[in-house]
């Protein structure tokens, strides 16, 4: 019998789109399974079948009532068992619009850090995470960090919540050759190339990597990969601080992993992530990975074993760890081989892929 799964994005971009996209790829078809995806209009990231647009606003409180009843229309109309929301907005709209129809699943992908948005949006955001958690069945974690979090908002309904590590698994070989992308980069012998992966949004900290830049060796180039809201903020930063010349901003690209490939060094100057898909894609393409240590990162990276974490928000702890990176070859092969190992015991795309089988043919969850 066929088992019917609806897939409900909020966001158009990123790790997200990407971790859906592989749900679909592996999973549809598979045990009698078929899934559908309900995603913005707008998405970016290419999926394996075409999507139902349905657009989830940004913010926590106007326009979700138009987003729940379409989504309840094509609850109700495709007759889905399971209904498998990515993130906060989503989880709390789909959470509602497939009440008594179908089990409710969500992933809280990201939390919000406690004033980034002010006051009142933080209050709010707050009541959300626990909202997301009395509206679905089973509650997904991609790391215990966030699972504790959502647990210490909804203590009674703890049982709902589990640590899922979502595993970006071995990525496909690059469009491009790293000589290639080196080339178009300007980033000739002598030069050391650290690349980013972000959205260019207050989250990601980007101005602490610019800052981190201006204090290493005029030889080092930064690639940023990905666009936002803050690109023009950042890039006159990048004039002011005298190092527009060592930064190219390459904008969004579906095919990321080429420019990760090329890179020397992969950084993440986040104040918070959950355990980056794209920090596990370089990771697994043999680069090895300097970060934060927020959110979820100490997770996937042990700090000296597997790559190096850096105190969040201090350009100058940033700057020797990527500095030691460069300047130590052997300490990064070193880091390399164990952060593989770590990547196949810990985060592997197989096990994360056998869970959500697993639930998805479940029966009614009785909540």
């Amino acid at each position: 019998m066929t088992r019917k799964v609806l897939e409900v994005m909020g966001g158009s971009t990123g790790g997200i789109a990407r971790h859906v996209a592989a749900i679909v790829e592996h999973l549809d078809g598979i045990d009698e399974l078929c899934i559908d995806i309900a995603a913005p209009p707008d998405l970016q990231v290419p999926m394996p079948k075409p999507i139902y647009p349905i657009a989830i606003p940004d913010g926590p409180v106007r326009g979700h009532g138009g987003a729940i009843r379409r989504l309840g229309s094509l609850v109700r109309a495709g007759s889905y068992d399971v209904v498998h929301a990515h993130g906060l907005r989503a989880g709390i709209d789909a959470g509602v619009a497939a009440r008594g129809r179908a089990n409710r699943i969500a992933t809280v992908h990201n939390l919000i850090l406690d004033g980034a948005s002010g006051k009142l949006k933080t209050v709010l955001y707050r009541r959300a995470e626990a909202l997301v958690v009395a509206l679905n069945e089973r509650v997904l974690a991609p790391s215990k960090e966030i699972a504790a979090q959502l647990e210490a908002r909804a203590p009674r309904l703890s049982e709902r919540i589990e640590t899922l590590h979502l595993g970006a698994g071995t990525p496909s070989v690059p469009a491009v050759s790293a000589a290639a992308i080196r080339d178009e980069l300007g980033v000739g012998p002598g030069r050391t190339l650290v690349v980013t992966v972000a959205r260019l949004a207050p989250q990601k900290a980007l101005h602490v990597l610019l800052d981190a830049l201006a204090l290493m060796d005029s030889d080092v180039r930064l690639t940023v990969v990905g666009d936002g809201p803050l690109a023009g903020e950042l890039r006159e930063r990048a004039r002011r601080a005298g190092i527009e010349t060592r930064v190219r901003w390459v904008g969004y690209k579906d095919d990321s992993t080429s420019y990760i490939a090329a890179a020397d060094v992969f950084v993440l100057s986040s104040v918070w992530e959950a355990c980056s898909l794209a920090a596990q894609e370089a990771m697994s393409l043999g680069v090895p990975v300097v970060s934060t240590a927020v959110g979820g990162m100490p997770e996937l990276i042990a700090d000296r074993i597997s790559g190096r974490l850096s105190p969040s928000g201090d350009a100058r702890a940033l700057a020797t760890a990527i500095s030691d990176v460069l300047c130590s070859p052997s300490d990064a092969r070193r880091y390399i081989e164990a952060a593989r190992e770590h990547l196949a015991h810990e985060f592997s795309p197989e096990q994360m892929l056998a869970r959500l089988r697993s639930v998805y043919l479940e029966d009614a969850f009785g909540a």
